[in-house]
């Protein structure tokens, strides 16, 4: 072997072990967000490849794609509605998936959930007061992915916070992403004395995804 040879192939294995390193790297940094995430095993599993597509619900995935493919280019998010297991919380983890791996961070859960993960991972100190938990959800995380929002039993207090959260997201023209069983009458409803508010905001903000078909869970 020459020297130019013993060069060029120095060269290549450098370049091959720089490639590993960095490619551990991002693995790495894709453990950390997940656990930040809040995503549970089993959704860290639900991808868009693995998502069961029907004629029923074939707009609705193409439409996560979408959203997935212009991030965070987009000033829209998504508010995903449905029938009881028809994939919007799939989906809503399939979005969550792709952007992590490509290292953007992400939080998905029901409200009162994030706000425990927020005050339980974000500091040193227990109690966070309402604006730094805001401004964490708002500012620090690249998308906040609500799921079953209605769903969960959440105080006054906690319903203020996700008025103010989703206020300074409608301000600043950022996107959401937001699951939900229930109509937009019946969600407000649940939402107290800030639910109209909620939900006129989350309506302007969001594109409309319907999802569809028989509840997956009941099948054999």
């Amino acid at each position: 072997m020459n020297i130019d040879d013993f060069i060029r192939e120095s060269i290549r294995k450098n370049e091959e072990e720089l490639k590993k390193l960095m490619m551990r790297k991002k693995q790495d940094r894709i453990s950390e967000l997940l656990q930040k995430s809040g995503l549970g095993k089993r959704f860290q599993k639900k991808t868009f490849e693995n998502f069961q597509i029907t004629d029923a619900n074939r707009a609705a995935f193409y439409q996560a794609k979408e959203f997935c493919a212009n991030f965070p280019n987009t000033k829209r998010g998504l508010l995903i509605t449905g029938p009881v297991g028809t994939g919007k919380t799939h989906l809503a983890s399939a979005v969550t998936n792709d952007l992590i791996g490509r290292l953007y961070t992400v939080i998905c859960r029901n409200i009162t959930d994030i706000i425990s993960l927020i005050k339980s991972t974000y500091g040193q100190k227990t109690e966070l007061e309402e604006w730094e938990i805001v401004d964490i959800l708002t500012t620090e995380v690249d998308l906040l992915v609500i799921d079953d929002l209605g769903k969960e039993r959440a105080s006054e207090n906690t319903n203020t916070l996700l008025y103010q959260i989703i206020n300074r997201l409608y301000n600043d023209e950022r996107p959401i992403v937001v699951t939900t069983n229930f109509t937009s009458v019946t969600l407000a409803e649940k939402l107290g004395e800030r639910g109209q508010s909620i939900v006129s905001r989350l309506t302007e903000m969001c594109e409309p995804v319907r999802t569809c078909g028989e509840d997956w869970r009941l099948k054999s």
